[in-house]
């Protein structure tokens, strides 16, 4: 079953920007453990992993905002009276800058240059084994990522993050805005009071409930003059549309033909969901252990990287039987 077009285009996009941050991750973490190994000095490793670093582009976030505004404009007002064409694009909800972004870069790069000065200076001593005290090290290295809080609205620390979870949440999040601002700018410019949110596959429990309907941005309920029920959009965003990594759409209702007959809303759906959260988090644990095996060679570790090799193994059954 497909999603519609602008779920798909926003989980792509998404999904592409955290692959490209765990490239990254991926290759600093070699670097880490070459440099040690050969005992490079600590400038040399921030030099390094700078060049490393300089590789982030953020005007791809900003080019798949424009893309999204434009899919929005011609699905929603695609024949349908413009009250007025030269009505200039503005921000409803705020969306996070680059300069956040790149702050989150800084403090990830700041903590594994800390973290490379500490481990050189145990790896440096004469009674060292450097090859089992490294080899040690590859999972513990991991626990330093996790260094980025995301904060309830409270401000209490909800979750810790590493850098690729972090700035794809922020970067999904912008995506998704940035169709909620279209979307309730053209409402709000053809005065139209009444919303749609389409049903996409695979949505997360939070969400789930509420795909499929109606709703008044204004906080009405009732039924529309075609028979179908709306409820206060609120309800919906206090119920969770909108989370981070929230990627459903609100468009502008029209008539009930708009409706779809598939709500994806079931326990069925829901275990789907939950099935294809452990398959990615599988497939990202078997994409981190393909490249601590490639540091255990060349420690030239091999018991490690039989164990590694073994690891992989049992994912890859294991997905394969969340498959079937």
């Amino acid at each position: 079953m497909k999603k519609d077009p602008f779920s798909l285009f926003i989980e792509d996009s998404a999904y592409y920007s955290k692959n490209e941050y765990y490239k990254l991750m991926y290759e600093t973490k070699r670097v880490f453990f070459d440099y040690l190994y050969k005992n490079k000095t600590l400038a040399e490793f921030k030099k390094e992993t700078a060049k490393i670093w300089e590789k982030v582009d953020h005007k791809y976030m900003a080019e798949r905002i424009k893309e999204l505004e434009d899919m929005i404009m011609a699905r929603d007002l695609e024949g349908n009276k413009i009250i007025n064409p030269d009505a200039e694009y503005k921000q409803i909800y705020e969306l996070a800058s680059e300069k956040v972004f790149q702050n989150v870069e800084k403090k990830y790069k700041y903590n594994i240059d800390e973290y490379y000065k500490g481990r050189r200076k145990t790896a440096n001593k004469s009674y060292i084994d450097r090859e089992s005290y490294l080899s040690k090290l590859v999972t513990k290295y991991d626990e330093v990522q996790a260094t980025i809080p995301y904060h309830n609205k409270d401000g209490s620390v909800r979750s810790w993050h590493n850098i690729a979870d972090y700035n794809s949440m922020l970067y999904n999040t912008n995506l998704n805005h940035a169709g909620w601002n279209r979307t309730m700018y053209d409402a709000n410019l053809l005065d139209k009071e009444l919303l749609y949110l389409p049903a996409h596959t695979f949505a997360c429990p939070l969400c789930m409930p509420y795909q499929g309907k109606v709703y008044d941005k204004n906080g009405g309920s009732g039924y529309t003059s075609d028979g179908v029920r709306y409820y206060p959009q609120e309800e919906a965003i206090a119920g969770g549309v909108g989370h981070p990594n929230c990627r459903h759409q609100w468009t502008i209702y029209w008539d009930k033909d708009q409706i779809q007959e598939n709500d994806y809303n079931s326990d069925e759906w829901q275990e789907d969901y939950e099935k294809k959260q452990k398959i990615q988090a599988l497939q990202l644990k078997r994409t981190k252990l393909k490249n601590d095996k490639k540091i255990y060679e060349d420690l030239g570790n091999g018991s490690e990287v039989d164990k590694t090799n073994a690891k992989i193994k049992k994912i890859n059954a294991t997905i394969k039987e969340l498959n079937k």
